[in-house]
């Protein structure tokens, strides 16, 4: 089945920008501990990246529900590139600061949350319902390489050689990020059998949440996500404490062992169509969630350099396995006129789970030591796996189309 010159379109735009955001990951970092010493103000700068997408994730929905959503992919992404030429030429300047830093980060967080969220909800109306397993799974898979391989040691080696390097090149993807966007041919407006979203930004929302909350399929992956994302954040928080004082790695070696660690995904995202096509959705997120659940059981128990490669391997292929199958269950299950707030809304859920499982670790790995946590985040992905088994008999249902 080929997917179609639009979807080529869509694949260029993701991959450009999350290169961009790969070198972004490990440049402006390395950008702010030229700027400052200080721990905590460099620390701060996920935080400033993060509140933004959070108070602003809902409103957003419902402007990628009222609006073009084509003009706003490459509007955001023409943006993007505006941010890192402004931040290039003060880099090449040494006019740089900190708080520059932090606008950016706030600013990118506000955008890189328009741009992700109106892409997933701009595929489903570019590919068919059956191509959309398919779909998904090579921008995960592209998303892996860029953002996990190539992104993160061009971003590291682009600042060796020079400190305006990677916001540079960074201008150059997202430039190209939105030609391939301003390329798309179709028509991406809500279409013409669904409804607006009501007058009023809060009518708007609450209207997307409804639905979320009382479609039963949308919701149960809701919970299975919000549940993961607090497992996930729980040992991720701090893994890099973990390499250095339990496994004894080199900051070098411990980019080794994630970049290693990143062929798992690829894995995950390769076979996430097939394993769906055989034993269906509900099965296969089961599968998943007890391979990520597994995966941390077995770190909390060993010190084994190989087993805990093997078993990170395993965990971030269950992520992408799990990112595949649930985005393609929500986009075949959403009208298109709510995917803006419906995909908003799942991604509150996330973000708010994210934030809870970084509280928790470090809160378990102080009080419980670095293993210890890695129990507590099997368990929550035990409980996950739990709550998807029950739910197999609606997802087979909802796959018949018996039930919303």
């Amino acid at each position: 089945m080929k997917l179609g010159a639009e979807y080529r379109r869509i694949w260029a735009g993701n991959a450009s920008s999350n290169l961009a955001d790969g070198i972004t990951f490990i440049a402006l970092p390395l950008l702010a501990a030229d700027l400052t010493s200080s721990p905590a103000a460099i620390a701060g700068l996920p935080l400033a990246h993060a509140v933004p997408r959070i108070l602003a994730v809902l409103g957003l929905g419902v402007l990628i529900d009222r609006g073009d959503r084509r003009v706003l992919l490459y509007r955001a992404n023409f943006a993007r590139a505006a941010v890192f030429a402004v931040l290039t030429m003060l880099v090449a300047t040494h006019t740089a600061s900190l708080p520059v830093l932090y606008a950016v980060f706030v600013v990118m967080g506000v955008v890189e949350t328009l741009s992700d969220n109106t892409a997933f909800a701009v595929l489903p109306q570019a590919v068919t319902a059956a191509g959309l397993d398919r779909a998904n799974s090579r921008i995960a898979g592209t998303q892996l390489i860029v953002d996990e391989f190539a992104g993160p040691p061009l971003g590291g080696f682009l600042f060796a050689a020079a400190a305006f390097a990677p916001s540079g090149l960074n201008t150059l993807a997202f430039l190209a990020a939105g030609v391939s966007y301003f390329l798309l041919r179709g028509n991406y407006r809500v279409p013409a059998g669904g409804t607006a979203p009501p007058a009023g930004v809060y009518a708007g929302i609450r209207e997307g949440i409804s639905w979320t909350w009382h479609h039963r399929i949308v919701r149960t992956t809701v919970v299975i996500g919000t549940i993961a994302g607090v497992g996930y954040m729980i040992p991720f928080s701090y893994l890099v404490l973990y390499a250095r004082e339990v496994l004894g790695l080199s900051s070098a070696e411990y980019g080794l062992l994630l970049s290693a660690s990143a062929l798992g995904g690829l894995a995950g995202a390769w076979s996430a169509g097939r394993l769906r096509a055989r034993i269906g959705y509900g099965w296969s997120i089961a599968v998943a969630l007890a391979t990520g659940s597994a995966s941390f059981l077995v770190i909390s128990v060993t010190e084994n350099l190989v087993a805990v490669a093997v078993a990170l391997a395993a965990y971030i292929g269950h992520s992408a396995l799990w990112n595949v199958l649930a985005a393609s269950v929500r986009q075949k299950a959403t009208p298109a006129a709510l995917m803006g707030r419906v995909i908003s809304a799942t991604r509150l859920m996330s973000f708010c789970g994210l934030a809870l499982g970084a509280l928790l670790g470090g809160r378990l790995a102080t009080t419980f030591g670095l293993r210890a946590p890695f129990l507590v985040a099997g368990a929550l992905f035990a409980a996950a796996t739990a709550v998807s088994v029950l739910a197999i008999p609606r997802f087979r249902a909802w796959e018949r189309g018996g039930e919303e």
